[in-house]
């Protein structure tokens, strides 16, 4: 079959790659001229910043589709575990880390909390339990309800138990565990899938197995090798790849599908989109209604350059903000940019010094926003600022913008217009409740058929991990639909 992919970003560039190695006709459209969507690449005046995603967890899902196109892994991309992932710091001048062994973070946590180790580890022994059960039911695959997910659903409500359906990830958390240092780094999970602790169910704390039980990894080169390892593989396999060419309608015929594009009208058999799904309606002249309060969080970020080798920062650093529970409340209530965020800090040139001038680092700094068009302009843009600076200066001993050599920002209406990305929503629509977790937009159209979705926005959710599933997921359905 000849088949369009829209989009070249991690599950477009996967979904891409595995249908062209089954011999499929595969072009490839995307409307800038670099692959990764959201996970793109900012080069600024000597450093160089992944521009969205930062953390790389679950290696082996992105292994499986070199592996799956008769591929080594290692003849395209690497990466090394980390021992130390997250340090995160408090208003009270205090920090821990977070390490890739259970036990070594229980002790941390009891040592600057002390919240017991042993009550700790039995909190994310019954998480993990938890996640190995969610992947199974409805990550790895399609949610079909049938008799057979119906038993695996009972069987799962069994083992979270009802608490963790009718409380919020907060509620449950200041029951079972009642630190509030232990409190926020749990919480901050929800964060990943675009939510708020206040809202999204308690099951959703086995987000936090992801990084605490299972690891996390750094990719030599950072993020952005990913999408070019992709990219490298969707080349070796016969993928047409065109860049610089932006999808305006994608049209039914009786044979298929026509694809409009500024450079490229093509007819294919199947269409794939990666562009974000409520845009991708958009595009196959759909009318569609969006109820604002059930999209995902969106973020400003700040890419700075740094004139100063910090020791006490690490590759991933966060700092909590006063009061997260009034954040999240200006952000999915009142709408709008929190008064004091909680800051998260990537410094990839820790691991990569040349992603940095000689003696400087590259701080990918980022808050979370509501998903909003409007909200952004100077005088915002320079208040949100000033908070983080003050924040930043105060728990580093340092007037950080003293040392911030250049500047670029990345707001929800850049990542609108960058990647299509629906008002700035990172990943789509948020996970606050357990009907919006189970009617996730899914990976095959309900309309019409071939047509389907890849990527952050869609089932089974944001993320790297996620993004590569769906396109596993995509194929499958494909394979099942066509065979």
């Amino acid at each position: 079959m000849k088949i369009a992919v829209l989009g070249a970003g991690i599950g477009g560039l996967s979904a891409a790659s595995r249908l062209s190695s089954l011999g499929h006709e595969v072009i490839l459209l995307e409307k800038n001229n670099i692959p990764g969507g959201k996970a793109g690449i900012v080069r600024l005046k000597g450093y160089t910043f992944d521009a969205g995603p930062s953390l790389f967890t679950a290696p082996q899902w992105l292994d499986d589709v070199f592996l799956s196109c008769g591929k080594n892994p290692r003849d395209y991309y690497s990466f090394k575990e980390l021992k130390l992932i997250t340090r995160y710091f408090f208003q009270d001048s205090t920090c821990l880390d977070v390490f890739n062994d259970l036990q070594k973070t229980a002790k941390s946590i009891e040592e600057n909390t002390k919240y017991p180790s042993f009550k700790f580890i039995k909190q994310m022994k019954h998480w993990e339990k938890v996640y190995k059960l969610s992947e199974k039911t409805f990550l790895l695959g399609k949610l079909t309800y049938n008799i057979y997910f119906f038993k695996a659903v009972v069987k799962w409500f069994f083992q979270i138990g009802i608490k963790s359906i009718y409380l919020s990830m907060a509620q449950f958390n200041k029951r079972a565990v009642n630190n509030l240092k232990v409190e926020l780094i749990l919480n901050r999970f929800a964060t990943y899938t675009g939510s708020s602790p206040y809202k999204t169910p308690a099951f959703m704390n086995q987000l936090a197995v992801v990084e605490m039980c299972n690891g996390a990894f750094y990719p030599k080169g950072g993020i952005f090798s990913i999408p070019k390892a992709l990219e490298k593989l969707a080349i070796d396999v016969g993928v047409d790849l065109i860049y610089n060419n932006n999808v305006s309608s994608v049209v039914h015929i009786d044979k298929g599908w026509k694809v409009i594009s500024s450079n490229k009208n093509l007819i294919v058999d199947l269409v794939i989109s990666n562009i974000d799904y409520f845009l991708t309606q958009t595009i196959l002249g759909r009318k569609y209604k969006i109820n604002e309060k059930n999209l995902s969080t969106s973020g400003i970020v700040f890419y700075w350059g740094i004139s100063k080798i910090f020791n006490k920062l690490k590759l991933h650093n966060v700092f909590f903000s006063e009061d997260y529970e009034l954040e999240f409340e200006q952000i999915e209530n009142e709408k709008k940019i929190p008064q004091k965020p909680t800051v998260y800090v990537n410094i990839s040139s820790k691991l990569d010094p040349h992603h940095a001038k000689e003696g400087c680092e590259n701080w990918f700094v980022m808050i979370n926003v509501p998903p909003s068009l409007d909200l952004v302009n100077s005088g915002n843009i320079n208040k949100i600022k000033k908070s983080v600076l003050s924040l930043l200066s105060k728990q580093l001993n340092e007037d950080i913008e003293s040392l911030i050599e250049c500047e670029q920002i990345l707001t929800p209406n850049t990542l609108f217009h960058n990647t299509g990305a629906y008002n700035g929503s990172i990943y789509g629509e948020n996970q606050n409740s357990l009907n919006k977790i189970m009617r996730r937009k899914p990976n095959k159209d309900n309309i019409r058929k071939g047509i389907y979705y890849v990527g952050g926005t869609v089932h089974p959710g944001g993320g790297i991990p996620l993004a590569l599933l769906s396109s596993r997921n995509a194929v499958r359905q494909i394979q099942n639909d066509y065979s």
